[in-house]
Parts: structure tokens; C-alpha cells; sequence
């Protein structure tokens, strides 16, 4: 008898909690340092580019290019036009800039493939 009153209590507890939930936007955030990461990986990889070769062409270390493949923080605009060069794509950065607050939304990178003669 007292495992179901137990059951019933749990189950309202986590409906509760589930209508109380607010979007963490540090999650938020991680999801879209992953999806940069993913996207710069799979550009890379397309070009047949190792870390290595990448990173000595943009000037950056091959532990901190991992690092941004990986979700570990969307790097500075500077850092994303040599990432870009390094690759043999252009980058066009959209920043999102919502009037109404003081926010900047999330980085948008588009990529296109540069003309190799």
C-alpha cells in the first residue's frame, strides 16, 4: 500500500517539476559550441584536413582546434576567418540582434567553398 501512495507522490512530483522546468541557457549555449564544433569537423574532414594541418595553416595549436571541434567554446571572429582561410572556405558570420534587449544572439557561421585554380 505505501509503494503506490510512494508512486502516485513521485509521478506528481515530477510533473511539477517538469511544468516548473526553465530552459538553462548554459545548455543552451554548450548545444550551439557543439554544432559550431560539429560543423567546422565535418568542413574540415570534407577538405581532407587533419587538426594538425589546420591549425599550423590558422596559427592556432592542434589541442586548441580540438578543443573548438569538440564544443569547448565558439572561438572570436578573427580565429573563425582564419580557421576559414586554413580550410579554403569563407565564412559569412550573421550576428542576430534582438532591439528590444541588450542580448546578442547566438553566432550563425554560413561557409562557402573558395575557387581553387
Amino acid at each position: 500500500m505505501g509503494h503506490s501512495r510512494w508512486e502516485t507522490y513521485k509521478a506528481k512530483r515530477l510533473r511539477a517539476m517538469e511544468a516548473d522546468a526553465q530552459p538553462h541557457p548554459e545548455y543552451e549555449q554548450a548545444g550551439r559550441d557543439l554544432e559550431l564544433g560539429d560543423q567546422l569537423r565535418e568542413i574540415r574532414k570534407r577538405r581532407g584536413l587533419s587538426q594538425k594541418v589546420v591549425a599550423e595553416r590558422s596559427g592556432m595549436s592542434q589541442p586548441a582546434l580540438s578543443r573548438i571541434e569538440g564544443g569547448g567554446g565558439i572561438p572570436d571572429i578573427a580565429t573563425l576567418l582564419r580557421l576559414g582561410a586554413a580550410m579554403g572556405v569563407r565564412f559569412r558570420v550573421e550576428l542576430i540582434v534582438d532591439d528590444d534587449t541588450t542580448e546578442i544572439e547566438p553566432l550563425t557561421v554560413h561557409h562557402r567553398q573558395l575557387m581553387t585554380a
